[in-house]
């Protein structure tokens, strides 16, 4: 039997609803072999889980999902065989948690102007640890303060985009976030191609350096995924894919069914190796 690897996955350390723990229980539980938690811009979640990880047969892959800005359009990046203690890396985290208050004080204050009044704190107790403040961490609260009845209602009616409260979130460019997995020894994808890029698009983000694109994702066809692998045979590039999920209670049943298999971890091991040999003169 071929091993699986969900190499897209969040924890409550951005805006998932499951703990480093819980994830790896569930991993177990659905009988793969590999995963990555690739949290916001955020890395909290990599300690504990290579810690939990020991207890099990399950290998963990450093992870992060990093937000960017290419010709008006958000992409997302996703890295992944970093060094989760290098210093540019852990530098960038904490600019961008602090860029997260920013905006999420933002956002209170166009809720607090429609006559909803919540505290950033009672934000803050929805994340883990104070990691990435997410969107959906507003919206929980707004349910439970009783100012709309549902998440749905709150993205709909308020924290959506083009939505009264909406407040974009701080954004680099491609070359800086592929920079940054670079520098920390890891390797750089586009995640869920799908939903935002054109082929020309995505083209250029090749020219960039980009070194894979995710093919698996819950919201990518059949055609799109066969699409994305020819990309990834013509232009020499890795894959990689996941089910991008976030809540228990409403995506269990995608858990374990949005894969890929073990043999594109070894095409990463590989890739790294070599790369590393070049950087190094052909010594490791």
């Amino acid at each position: 039997m071929v091993g699986k690897a969900d190499l897209h996955i969040h924890s409550i350390c951005s805006d998932g609803t499951l703990s480093p723990q819980e994830i790896i229980k569930k991993a177990c539980k659905a009988g793969l072999q590999a995963i990555s938690i690739t949290d916001h811009d955020n890395i909290d979640a990599i300690e504990p889980a290579m810690t939990f990880c020991k207890q099990c047969a399950l290998e963990f892959i450093p992870g992060i999902e990093i937000s960017s800005e290419y010709e008006k359009n958000e992409v997302h990046f996703l890295g992944y065989f970093f060094d989760h203690r290098h210093k540019i890396l852990n530098e960038y985290v904490q600019y961008f948690q602090n860029e997260r208050k920013k905006r999420a004080r933002k956002i209170l204050e166009q809720l607090r102007k429609m006559g909803m009044k919540i505290g950033l704190e009672l934000v803050l107790q929805k994340t883990a640890h104070h990691g990435s403040i997410c969107r959906p961490h507003i919206a929980h609260v707004l349910v439970e303060e009783g100012y709309v009845h549902s998440y749905q209602e709150a993205f709909y009616k308020y924290l959506g985009a083009n939505c009264p409260c909406y407040v974009p979130k701080y954004k680099i460019e491609p070359a800086e976030a592929i920079k940054i997995i670079n520098q920390a020894g890891g390797i750089s994808f586009i995640a869920h191609p799908g939903l935002a890029l054109k082929e020309y698009s995505i083209l250029k983000l090749i020219e960039l350096g980009i070194e894979g694109i995710e093919t698996v994702h819950p919201r990518h066809s059949t055609d799109d995924i066969e699409y994305y692998r020819k990309l990834i045979q013509k232009y020499d590039l890795l894959e990689c894919g996941g089910s991008d999920f976030h809540d228990n209670r409403k995506q269990n049943s995608i858990f374990g069914k949005y894969t890929v298999p073990y043999d594109v971890i070894i095409k990463m091991k590989k890739w790294l190796s070599s790369k590393r040999k070049d950087n190094t003169g052909g010594i490791l």
